[in-house]
């Protein structure tokens, strides 16, 4: 097969597994969307809590939008991942969807700490029962991270591999 004719072959292929998808209901990413393991891959996942966390549990309800979730043994943590595309559906900017975020769960006795050279910019709340929230703003968008019981060594080392674009 001349060249020609893959690359006729490969997009006709791409086009039937997006009418595919798309007939299925299924959301369709947009071309460069954030999508789970790119942004937090098996290996660093291994690397920072170990293999016994199963995951990831992956939807994406909606162009531009990415939630991974990350099961252990007795600890579990996931992210949500608003890219450019959503934001701008959402119509917020990064820093504004930051801000929302943070502040959401923020009250006289939970303050943000802010995480030092992570992202543009990084900030945790301690949600209380062993639970935080970490916000992470990212040249191209921002990650809600929840996490439970997992410890604040690995989340910071998972907060810079998910912050890291």
């Amino acid at each position: 097969m001349n060249d020609r004719r893959a690359g006729r072959a490969t997009v006709a292929c791409v086009g039937l597994a997006v009418l595919t998808a798309a007939a299925a209901g299924a959301q369709v990413p947009e071309p460069g969307a954030a999508r789970c393991e790119a942004l937090l891959t098996r290996e660093e996942v291994v690397a920072i809590v170990g293999a016994a966390f199963e995951g990831p549990a992956v939807a994406e309800p909606r162009p531009d939008f990415t939630s991974c979730d990350w099961q252990g043994p007795d600890a579990n943590f996931g992210f949500t991942f608003s890219g450019a595309g959503a934001l701008k559906a959402d119509q917020k900017t990064a820093e504004e969807a930051f801000e929302d975020d943070v502040t959401a769960v923020e009250n006289d006795q939970r303050k943000r700490e802010v995480l030092a050279d992570v992202g543009l910019k990084a900030a945790q709340v301690s949600l209380g029962d062993d639970a935080f929230l970490v916000e992470v703003q990212r040249p191209d968008g921002v990650a809600r991270m929840i996490f439970y019981k997992i410890a604040a060594d690995k989340i910071t080392a998972i907060a810079r591999a998910v912050a890291s674009p």
